[in-house]
Formats: C-alpha cells, sequence, structure tokens
C-alpha cells in the first residue's frame, strides 16, 4: 500500500465515524475554499490545502514520499525523536519499518490541532446541547490551547524523519471517532437494551 492510500483510509475511515453529518463536513471544505480564494501571496502559498478534503487538522503526513510502498508501521500514541531514531535503528539491524505512525499529532498538525476541537460541538450536540451554547463553552478552551501549542517546537520529530529519510505520519481524529463511535455503541446497548 502506498503511504497516501495510508493517509487517504484513515481520513475516510474517521469520516465514516464522524459526528457530524455528511454535509456538515462537505461545509466545513466549503469555507476552507472561500477562504482560500480570499487569500493572495504569501498566506495563500501557505495556506493548508489538505483542508479541502481532510476535516481534520491533526492527521497529516508530516515527511515521506506520498507514493511510497509502506508494508511496515510502527504505531505509537507519542512517537517523536526517541521513536523515529529507534525505527532508523530497526532499519539498519534488518527489521523494515516503512512508516513511523503517530497518534497524537505532530509538526503542522500539532501547530493546529486546536482546529479539531470544532468537533466537539457535534458531539456536544448529538447528547442535546444545542450548537450555540456548545460553541460558547468550548470557544475560550479553543483559545488557551491555541496559545499554549503557539510558541512549541512543532517540527522536532519532523525534522529528524527528514534527516533520518523516515516516513512520518500522525492520525488523531480519525481514531479518535472510532473510539467515540464504539463506547456510543456500547452505550446505548446498555441504556437500551
Amino acid at each position: 500500500m502506498k503511504l497516501i492510500d495510508v493517509y487517504l483510509n484513515a481520513v475516510r475511515k474517521g469520516m465514516s465515524k464522524d459526528p457530524r453529518t455528511m454535509p456538515e463536513i462537505r461545509e466545513e471544505f466549503n469555507k476552507a475554499r472561500k477562504e482560500y480564494r480570499k487569500m493572495a501571496g504569501p498566506d495563500r502559498r501557505a495556506f493548508d490545502k489538505e483542508r479541502f478534503t481532510n476535516p481534520y487538522a491533526d492527521t497529516r503526513i508530516l515527511y515521506g514520499d506520498p507514493q511510497i510502498d509502506v508494508k511496515t508501521i510502527m504505531v505509537g500514541i507519542d512517537m517523536e525523536s526517541p521513536e523515529i531514531l529507534t525505527a532508523d535503528r530497526l532499519n539498519d539491524k534488518g527489521s523494515p519499518v516503512d512508516l513511523v505512525m503517530a497518534h497524537h499529532p505532530e509538526g503542522a498538525a500539532w501547530a493546529n490541532f486546536y482546529d479539531v476541537m470544532k468537533l466537539q460541538v457535534a458531539m456536544l450536540a448529538k447528547v442535546g446541547i444545542p450548537k450555540e451554547i456548545g460553541e460558547a463553552m468550548l470557544k475560550e478552551r479553543m483559545g488557551e490551547v491555541e496559545r499554549a501549542v503557539a510558541p512549541a517546537n512543532h517540527l522536532r520529530s519532523v525534522d529528524i524523519a527528514r534527516l533520518l529519510d523516515i516516513p512520518y505520519m500522525c492520525c488523531h481524529t480519525p481514531a479518535d471517532n472510532h473510539v467515540a463511535s464504539y463506547l456510543q455503541e456500547i452505550f446505548d446497548k446498555i441504556h437500551n437494551g
């Protein structure tokens, strides 16, 4: 399987368990396109075009040729510089690691992950909290998270992956969507059963 396929499958499967409807997700894509069309110069060049097809700012290919073949993946919750170095050593010792995949966001995905907190509005709506109240509840917290991650060294582990030529990606919200969906099914069975 190609790295791009691993990534796209993660995004698609995450959307299949998203608490939002597909029209709501498509509206996010449309907002991103409208925002992009209004931009010019460096802002337009720096715009994350993945937002046109991926609603999860915390899920990205961080480094690597998207067309590389992936047969073995080293997966973990926090896959940072030590784990990337471990993958490199395993490769040297004959145990191939084609991709390091982190659950928690790194790189640009970490720098913008507060953006996916908007998803919690949809989760709150599913349990009966009106959208306006959910948005008000999350607004302050999203600002806090944005300010907290702004000064961090987001690219440290991505730079290590680049230096060692180890493909690297993260998959946060799609995985969380599966966990939330699984737990909701259990709760529904208990409540209805």
